[in-house]
């Protein structure tokens, strides 16, 4: 008996392995609503079908044999159990920080300082806000030196500030997002840009310009949307954020002159937005791609991009010990879960972001960064920040269709 219950158990956890996973799979493959909602209610379904055919063949004793394809999906769901879980949970542990790369980071405690009170609103899902415990109105501030092979001389020390996943909604109070705009606007920065998911109600589309207006980038301010962004109006999103002051680089790329080198940079919220067609970047010295999803990094390494950054997965939100991130809305469910990738020359960077959708963290805090390049050997973060950048202003980008 007790035999059969640990076996049961294992099918159970390995079921919901494969769960997590088609969950994170189905989130990650750009389906829009009204199509998404039919096609998750049928996904549920599924899963509910099968899991009550599980527990009820279960429940039928070993007396009577299981048909064969529970058999075939419960001896699926032990490999997953016994090996998928822990191996791919023993890899995300195992994963280091590329070489070339310094941090130094500092946490501010939002509750603590204005109260938890003047931080929540009144809308859906501020139940979770007041869970004891929720990460939600931590904030780490993070800045990075990065060496960059590929980076020209004359741009050492080109500083870019990368704010992801706002998420505006009535959950929230206003007055939260100002103070993240207010501790991201601190940094001197060369480049701001903002990597989609701006908003999760139409009801905060009226803190968009007031809000993101405090972000300046002395060279240039660039954003792009993110999934939650196309459901909320997306032409009234883009036009917000330009009346803001951004430059919006979905499915496009623009040209940066500086210093008499030429910076590459393009944005695309693909697979929910336009795509943008990575093989027809201008000629540039230095190529910069912001991506939503960081889904798009192998695309990104076959094309040579230098520098990815990108938002999306949140690092998970709700992090396990031992285990890590759970739901992930990814193809490649954990994988790009958060922090740096290297392959090849392309370097990505995948942000925590800010907020979401259901504003509970755990183990996850709520992160904005400072992004200082490097040519040749790791630089310390001291001696760069926060100085200000030696490379000129006022670069007027040029838009390629």
């Amino acid at each position: 008996m007790i035999l059969n219950w640990s076996l049961a158990t294992l099918v159970a956890i390995g079921h919901a392995g494969v769960f997590v996973y088609l969950t994170n799979l189905l989130h990650g493959m750009g389906i829009m609503p009204p199509l998404r909602e039919r096609v998750g209610k049928c996904y549920l379904a599924i899963v509910l079908l099968i899991s009550g055919a599980m527990t009820w063949e279960f429940l039928q004793g070993k007396e009577t044999p299981w048909s064969w394809p529970i058999r075939v999906y419960s001896l699926l769901c032990l490999v997953v159990a016994l090996i998928g879980i822990p191996v791919c949970s023993l890899l995300l542990r195992r994963r280091r920080i590329p070489d070339g790369i310094a941090e130094q980071t500092s946490d501010i405690d939002l509750a603590h300082r204005l109260g938890k009170e003047n931080l929540i609103g009144s809308g859906r899902h501020s139940w979770l806000l007041k869970i004891k415990g929720n990460d939600s109105f931590r904030l780490r501030k993070r800045e990075w030196t990065i060496t960059l092979p590929t980076l020209p001389a004359v741009w050492d020390g080109l500083s870019i500030v990368q704010v992801s996943d706002l998420h505006f909604a009535p959950c929230f109070q206003q007055r939260f997002f100002e103070h993240i705009a207010a501790e991201a606007a601190e940094w001197p920065a060369d480049l701001f840009v903002f990597t989609g998911d701006l908003i999760d109600s139409d009801l905060a589309l009226d803190w968009i310009v007031p809000v993101m207006s405090r972000l300046r980038g002395r060279l240039g301010t660039f954003s792009i949307l993110g999934n939650h962004d196309f459901d909320h109006h997306p032409a009234e999103v883009q036009k917000r954020l330009e009346q803001a002051g951004f430059t919006d680089l979905e499915g496009l790329w623009t040209q940066l002159e500086i210093q008499g080198l030429t910076l590459a940079l393009g944005g695309t919220s693909t697979p929910w937005g336009p795509e943008l067609n990575l093989n027809a970047a201008p000629d540039a010295d230095f190529r910069l791609f912001l991506s939503h999803s960081p889904d798009q990094f192998a695309r990104a390494v076959e094309s040579g991009i230098d520098l990815m950054l990108s938002g999306h997965n949140h690092g998970g939100q709700i992090r396990l010990p031992g285990v890590g991130p759970v739901f992930m809305p990814s193809r490649y469910s954990r994988r790009f879960d958060r922090g740096y990738f290297r392959s090849g020359r392309t370097l990505l960077h995948v942000s925590q972001g800010v907020a979401g959708k259901h504003p509970i963290r755990f183990g996850c805090i709520p992160e904005i960064s400072r992004l200082v390049l490097r040519v040749g050997r790791e630089n310390s973060l001291a001696s760069s920040n926060p100085q200000q950048s030696h490379l000129p202003e006022n670069v007027t980008p040029t838009i390629f269709t």
